[in-house]
């Protein structure tokens, strides 16, 4: 790592350019073109005809026929973190035809507040007057050159060419480093383990959250209500329509009682997201809900009614990890009947005529039935009882006019 440099490319551009990180040894020739290539991009204006307030020029020395210095200077550049506009050259300087190391010569920003500046970013990276980066490989001296401009030299680590005291220091810190990576990779592989864990398991939602599963039970009942009342999906159960009942010899009652076991549980398919260095894969939230339905007793065989019906189970957190659940509903009982029948109303007297409903709901379409205008009429009917909870549908028809308010009753 490289926090120090990294810093300093950002808000002093001293180790970077055009967002390539410079690298001790690197060849002159390749150096030479990378700072052309940077003068003539910040030079330019852009689609909008604007250019940089800053100016940029560079230059090149030579020594014996080789590249010895290669200049990049910057007039009337924003510094971010100074929040001053300075004037300032790097010099990447070769030994060799390589980059040997870089000095930064600032013409408006004193020694003082650039030795002042690197002691806030480097932390506890100073040692004597060198300020370390994270890993101990680079390093920076902060000092005033023989032609009086504050500068940053920038070197590559050479353990073997420092004063004991710095090089034991530097070790010391090393190894604390190391052992405080070692430490918190220890702790992230604990965490991994603890999370697979924790996540390998799906945990029943009666037993770990009893008024959820209450409540997923409730939401079900509902949406079977809902299935029934509001809607003519009854089509799922291949129940005979209302027409199909009226002609000919076809039966006038469909009864269905059933029993089912519900089991849903959900299933985690999320992607973490994976770092591959050149990008990163973003991850996906992926939770989905499995059901298996099975008839306990009654004529529902393919259990069509859960076809359209979810739990919306919840998953739920353990230790801030989430979890998934699972649930068991083992008895989950639907009553309907469906029919029609034909009556007569005399004296307010109701009877039955053909076809009369069974003994259990007679009561409940009578009670649905009154104030109905005398006359013959068929009646068509549906009744559900569901987990308990019933529901019951009537509607009339009679030949000729019908008087106000006639038709379907709930």
């Amino acid at each position: 790592m490289r926090t120090l440099l990294l810093i300093l490319i950002f808000l002093l551009d001293i180790g970077s350019i055009n967002s390539q990180t410079i690298e001790i040894g690197q060849p002159a020739e390749q150096i030479k073109y990378l700072v052309e290539y940077t003068v003539k991009n910040h030079n330019r204006f852009d689609s909008y005809g604007n250019r940089a307030s800053s100016t940029s020029y560079w230059d090149v020395k030579y020594f014996n026929g080789k590249i010895s210095d290669v200049i990049l200077c910057y007039e009337n550049q924003y510094l971010i973190d100074f929040r001053v506009i300075a004037d300032f050259c790097k010099h990447y300087i070769m030994e060799n035809g390589y980059l040997s190391y870089i000095l930064t010569q600032y013409g408006n920003i004193s020694l003082t507040d650039l030795q002042s500046h690197l002691q806030s970013i480097s932390g506890n990276k100073k040692i004597g007057s060198y300020f370390y980066d994270d890993d101990f490989n680079h390093y920076s001296k902060v000092y005033l050159a023989e032609n009086g401009l504050a500068t940053i030299e920038w070197r590559k680590t050479d353990m073997s060419k420092l004063p004991a005291s710095v090089k034991n220091s530097i070790q010391s810190r090393i190894r604390s480093q190391e052992e405080a990576e070692q430490q918190k990779q220890l702790e992230f592989q604990k965490e991994q383990e603890k999370e697979k864990e924790i996540k390998s398991k799906v945990y029943d939602l009666k037993v770990y959250d009893s008024s959820a599963y209450n409540e997923v039970l409730r939401n079900i009942k509902s949406k079977i209500l809902e299935y029934f009342q509001n809607s003519d999906n009854s089509s799922s159960f291949k129940v005979p329509s209302f027409d199909e009942m009226k002609t000919g010899n076809n039966p006038k009652l469909y009864i269905s009682n059933n029993v089912y076991k519900a089991e849903y549980t959900l299933e985690d398919h999320s992607r973490k997201s994976v770092d591959y260095g050149s990008y990163i894969q973003a991850g996906s939230h992926d939770v989905r809900e499995k059901k298996v339905i099975t008839l306990v007793t009654g004529n529902d065989n393919s259990c069509s009614l859960f076809n359209s019906i979810s739990a919306n189970l919840p998953a739920f957190k353990i230790q801030d990890y989430e979890v998934m659940t699972t649930a068991t509903f083992p008895n989950i009982k639907v009553d309907y009947t469906k029919g029609i029948t034909i009556i007569k109303i005399k004296k307010e007297i109701i009877t039955f005529v053909e076809y009369p409903p069974p003994d259990v709901i007679q009561n409940t379409i009578l009670e649905k039935l009154k104030g109905t205008p005398k006359g013959k009429y068929l009646v068509k009917y549906e009744f559900g009882n569901i987990m308990g909870e019933e529901f019951i549908k009537v509607s009339t028809e009679r030949s000729g006019p019908q008087p106000p308010g006639f038709g379907s009753v709930w």
